[in-house]
């Protein structure tokens, strides 16, 4: 058995052995040592001797110790009180023994930020008016960094504020993949590649729990949709789930030593995935031999058998009344007196929990009381989202914008403006201050240029922006309400949702609806409702009818006007039947949008135009994927229009997942800067600017449309099963497969640098058995500006007995140079690193035979390639 640091067992076992850790760390690593201790691994020492000297001693003894405390309380504890600990007390956390001095262990949202405090025993807000904490770019802005730097900083400043904020477990960081361009939590994750995320996770994972917190690596595994999350049926083939949708799991297992991992909500072969026998029995803690607990998410359908023998360790968020009421409370007790289930496998939960909490910390006095809202971490999460910014056009170097050439600025699109981080769902943040581009264009620019803001306003039928909205989605995100009932006269609800926006499309099947919300009007006066629809059509403000139709309309827009007071909410309902559209839009006394004609007769007179679009978490959140991959708002028709006004018009695109983007050809200059965190708007201005040169390349392919992307192409996309068809050709991969050109391809990204590769070399050019290849290759930047170039090396199998993809992201490195610097790049590659999922034999496979090395700036822009052969 081994502990989450590596150490085995049968190492507190060995009575004669007087060297403690300690001891051991003021020596120094060489043969003798690991001759003297053959349990103690390479990998456990250096992970301690990494650590500042104060802190050595400190964690070294404490990891001494952590088995025999186990030994020492688990038999301490009665039947009651081991079940109380395998599931949850509270919304977030599991209870105490005190009298053992067990303390409560708590956890906390946030893979990019600790979330706002919870109520003890609901989800209602605590109102603490001190839960405030950084808000970091979400991991979709760290995988773009390609920097495993920018990693730990994202792991420091999560692991040190949760520890601030009492929290015991965190619960990210997130490496699900981003199989689909509309899965709602892609922003959460690091991307579409397992080996890029597996080689992100693990700094992210060494940084939080340095802090003497516990990662939470989620969700295990194959969490890849929110369309019926709860109940979607995942059934990949063997190899698919290995080499594509565990790596970044087992990395965080095995190089890692994570505390904990949350299982996913989807079934996987039939099963809850909490519950598999196969994921969690026979891989996850047998082949893996991991030592942490894994936990559910909450609210999953599990059941107390299935849950308890094969390997769930706590429940959390069961929808039931009472916590005793949860499948591994109440019933798990009386299973394990029945003698259905034995009480030794109760005990190993137990010991589990106990690991995490001592190794952590929880019953230590030296535990570290961590930092929170400190001006480093603001640092930090600037840093971070700098160094995301992807800058994938630059066409006629239209960056960086020269600050004393401008005069007029004019910023447009619906994210100049707005703050993201109260939203998304669990990942929501509760930040001290958010700066939009907006703010930052204004900041850096001064008194001294002129910073125009408009809101285009397009020519079609626009439905009530959400700024004045007050009801929101659990999520956090301004929502509608949307019920679909099996009754044309709305009485027997079907079932219920959320949308965006007022508007409903039928798609030409015959439906029943309403939709409704809490609006809060900004000026007091005259407002006009319009409804645009083809069907019949009913407005209540306040339950009172202000519209309605007893007959079907054919695309009539019905218009009915209302004095509001500002401040005061509204309560609007819009119901419908048919089988076309509807949509519900006003105007106001003042509009929040600016004409046509307005804002391109701006956009032909400034100096410089920037176009801040994209998504936001009205899109991008949990519980929901978006509907198509067409940018919201009409952004389409707005950027062609700017683009015809001003050429030069720079478009910077916010959001976590592809979007399609008709009129990119068209642009010089196009950007993509995911969601900021709090230093957002700093962080895009210093990029925009040259302040900043951008060095992130994209983590996911950027389809040029929706049908191009493997689930649409191959009708794989279902709320009763996956059946994950392209297998491992996931990503770029099938676009590869495919030959489908897509917009910009994965690992795709400029600089205001440019690099040469050269020179490459392999250590030999053939190896055998176990051996390691080193790949060489030099680096310049022949430009008169400093940057950073991501070295990315793909491998293909030339000839191998089972579909292989034609490239496989095997190392990435990246490199900083000065203007005229050179370089080298170093990559290692394993027997890992050549071998697939063998199905006949249940292991990895390295055939002999020749494989091709291929060093580039993208997946589609190889520099260097090189081969050699591999013999058994």
């Amino acid at each position: 058995m081994v502990t989450p640091l590596g150490i085995t067992t049968s190492f507190y076992k060995k009575k004669a052995l007087t060297l403690s850790i300690s001891a051991l760390l003021c020596l120094s690593v060489n043969a003798a040592v690991f001759a003297a201790h053959p349990n103690i691994t390479p990998q456990t020492l250096h992970a301690i001797t990494v650590l500042p000297d104060s802190e050595k001693h400190r964690i070294g003894d404490r990891i001494i110790q952590v088995e025999d405390q186990i030994k020492h309380l688990l038999p301490q504890l009665t039947l009651a009180e081991k079940v109380s600990l395998v599931h949850a007390a509270g919304k977030f956390h599991i209870p105490a023994i005190e009298r053992l001095g067990i303390h409560e262990m708590w956890m906390s949202d946030g893979p990019h930020g600790v979330r706002y405090e919870i109520d003890r025993n609901s989800w209602a807000p605590a109102g603490w008016t001190n839960d405030y904490s950084t808000y970091l770019p979400p991991l979709t802005a760290v995988a773009a960094s390609w920097d495993k730097n920018m990693a730990s900083l994202h792991g420091n400043v999560l692991g040190a504020e949760a520890r601030h904020r009492s929290k015991d477990l965190i619960l990210g960081p997130g490496v699900n993949l981003a199989r689909l361009p509309l899965y709602g939590r892609n922003f959460e994750y690091m991307g579409e590649d397992p080996f890029l995320a597996a080689a992100l996770v693990v700094p992210t994972i060494k940084a939080i729990q340095a802090n003497d917190v516990g990662a939470t690596v989620k969700h295990y595994a194959l969490n890849t949709q929110e369309l019926n999350r709860t109940g979607v049926n995942a059934k990949p083939d063997e190899r698919t789930l290995r080499e594509v949708y565990l790596p970044a799991f087992e990395a965080a297992v095995k190089q890692a030593n994570v505390h904990a991992i949350m299982g996913a909500y989807n079934e996987f072969r039939g099963t809850n995935a909490n519950q598999s026998e196969h994921l969690v029995k026979d891989i996850l803690k047998g082949e893996w031999g991991y030592q942490g607990v894994l936990l559910t998410d909450w609210n999953v359908d599990i059941n107390t058998y299935d849950a308890a023998m094969n390997g769930l360790d706590i429940e959390m968020g069961t929808d039931v009344a009472s916590f005793d009421d949860y499948f591994m409370a109440k019933p798990l007790l009386e299973m394990i007196k029945a003698g259905k289930v034995p009480e030794s496998v109760l005990d190993d939960k137990v010991a589990r929990i106990l690991r995490v909490q001592l190794s952590i910390g929880m019953m230590d006095k030296q535990r570290l009381s961590g930092q929170r809202n400190t001006q480093a971490h603001r640092n930090d999460a600037r840093t971070i989202a700098t160094n995301g910014v992807v800058l994938l056009k630059n066409d006629d170097q239209v960056l960086p914008l020269k600050a004393a050439k401008l005069k007029n600025v004019l910023v447009l699109g619906p994210n100049a403006d707005k703050r993201h981080g109260f939203g998304g769902g669990s990942s929501e943040v509760k930040a001290l201050y958010e700066i939009s581009p907006l703010d930052g264009l204004k900041a850096k620019l001064g008194d001294k240029v002129k910073v125009t803001l408009m809101r285009p306003a397009s020519s079609k039928f626009m439905p009530i922006p959400n700024d004045y909205l007050t009801t929101r989605h659990w999520t956090g995100t301004p929502s509608w309400q949307i019920n679909y009932f099996n009754d044309s006269a709305m009485t027997n609800l079907a079932s219920e949702s959320w949308i965006a926006d007022p508007q409903f499309d039928a798609k030409g099947h015959t439906q029943s609806i309403e939709i409704k919300a809490n609006i809060k009007p900004m000026e007091s006066g005259n407002h006009s409702f319009s409804i645009q629809a083809d069907g019949q059509v009913a407005l209540y403000i306040n339950d009172q009818p202000l519209i309605n139709t007893s007959t079907a309309q054919s695309a009539k827009m019905l218009i009915q006007s209302m004095s509001l007071v500002a401040g005061e909410t509204y309560a609007v309902s819009l119901r419908y039947q048919g089988n076309k559209q509807a949509t519900l839009g006003w105007e106001t006394p003042n509009s929040l949008y600016n004409s046509e004609q307005e804002y391109l007769a701006a956009a032909k007179k400034a100096d410089a135009v920037i176009y801040f679009g994209g998504l936001s978490h009205a899109d991008d959140r949990e519980s929901i994927d978006r509907p198509d991959m067409i940018l919201p708002g009409q952004q389409d028709e707005v950027i062609s229009k700017l683009l015809q006004a001003n050429a030069n018009t720079i478009v910077m695109m916010i959001g976590g997942s592809a979007v399609e983007m008709p009129w990119a050809n068209k642009t010089k200059a196009l950007l993509w800067g995911w969601y900021g965190g709090m230093e957002a708007g700093h962080a895009y201005a210093d990029i925009l600017f040259g302040d900043a040169n951008p060095s992130g390349k994209m983590p996911i392919t950027l389809p040029k449309k929706l049908t191009d992307t493997a689930p649409i192409a191959l009708n794989d996309y279902h709320a009763k099963e996956s059946l994950y068809s392209e297998g491992v050709f996931m990503g770029y991969r099938w676009f590869e497969q495919q030959k489908i050109a897509p917009l910009f391809p994965f690992g795709h990204g400029l600089s205001y640098s440019q690099f040469n590769y050269s020179d490459i070399k392999l250590s030999n050019n053939s190896i055998k058995g176990n051996d390691t290849l080193t790949v060489t290759v030099n680096i310049t930047n022949t430009s008169k500006v400093d940057g950073a170039e991501v070295a990315q090396l793909y491998l293909h199998d030339i000839k191998a007995s089972v579909p292989r993809p034609l490239k496989e992201l095997k190392g990435f490195e990246k490199v900083w140079l000065k203007a005229g610097e050179t370089k080298t790049a170093q990559f290692n590659l394993t027997k890992r690193d050549l071998s697939f999922w063998d199905v006949n034999t249940n292991d990895w496979l390295a055939e002999p035979g020749e494989f091709e090395v291929m060093i580039g700036s993208s997946v589609a822009d190889i520099r260097v390639k090189k081969r050699f052969s591999y013999q058994r």
